[in-house]
């Protein structure tokens, strides 16, 4: 059962001293930062960017940020170094220790970029729809269209994605239709590539946060991690839940004075 984080901050406090290295991770919108109508509108604030300063410089922590945007977009929203940013559902990776990239998605990159200009051409007609090109996935983003319309939407999308069923395939989020790589890669995969990165003797303890489906990979690889939905919790493999970005930049704040 999916408890409030903030009933068991005595038992995460001892985890963090015991640990010799912790791995937090962070989605972005929903997350870090509040889910806006147009994904250019999402901003993160300055209190939780200096937040985010201080965890990056203890050298006990190492930071990730990852998410459904391409990487170029999570650096120009957050520009920390000493992150490691995590794009594309954790497809493309780039940090003090990775510059990575699924083989497969770059394969398909070009045919994935025609596939959505096609799609945005398809869907001009339906007012409130952003088709988004993010070089390694493509995004339908529907949250400012009629939900009248958003059946139709999930038509169009399917049915131009059916051709290109063996390289790619639809994955539902939050208010948008992401088209990823046919691939077994996800967000979890990413969690453990980065972690085993981090040598650490007496074990790494992991936290992750996240709001969105694509992070319940990311939680079902990491068993014995503080585990973190955002968000409504009513189906989750997460252990803890938090009710909203702001309460996850109070955790921050507490983490970076706990360290």
């Amino acid at each position: 059962m999916c408890q409030p984080l903030t009933n068991a901050f005595p038992s995460i406090e001892e985890r963090l001293k015991l640990a010799s290295r912790i791995s937090l991770f962070l989605d972005f919108d929903g997350t870090l930062s509040w889910l806006a109508p147009d994904p250019d509108e999402a901003r993160l604030e300055e209190r939780t960017r200096e937040t985010l300063l201080r965890i990056v410089q203890h050298n006990r922590i190492a930071a990730t940020v990852i998410s459904g945007r391409a990487i170029e977009d999570l650096y120009t929203r957050i520009r920390l170094e000493g992150l490691t940013y995590a794009g594309n559902h954790g497809l493309e990776i780039f940090g003090p220790l990775f510059c990575f990239v699924e083989p497969s998605a770059v394969t398909h990159r070009e045919s994935l970029g025609r596939l959505a200009e096609d799609l945005a051409q398809e869907l001009a007609s339906i007012r409130g729809i952003l088709v988004e090109f993010k070089g390694y996935t493509a995004s339908i983003h529907y949250r400012r269209a009629s939900e009248a319309d958003v059946p139709r939407v999930e038509q169009v999308v399917r049915s131009a994605v059916e051709p290109a069923r063996a390289w790619c395939r639809v994955k539902p989020g939050n208010k948008v239709f992401d088209i990823v790589p046919r691939t077994s890669w996800h967000k979890g995969m990413a969690v453990q590539l980065i972690n085993r990165s981090l040598a650490a003797d007496g074990g790494i303890l992991s936290l992750y946060f996240g709001d969105d489906c694509t992070d319940e990979d990311a939680f079902r690889l990491l068993p014995d991690a503080i585990t973190v939905k955002v968000g409504d919790a009513v189906s989750t493999s997460a252990r803890y839940q938090l009710p909203d970005p702001d309460a996850v930049s109070g955790f921050l704040e507490w983490l970076a004075g706990t360290m």
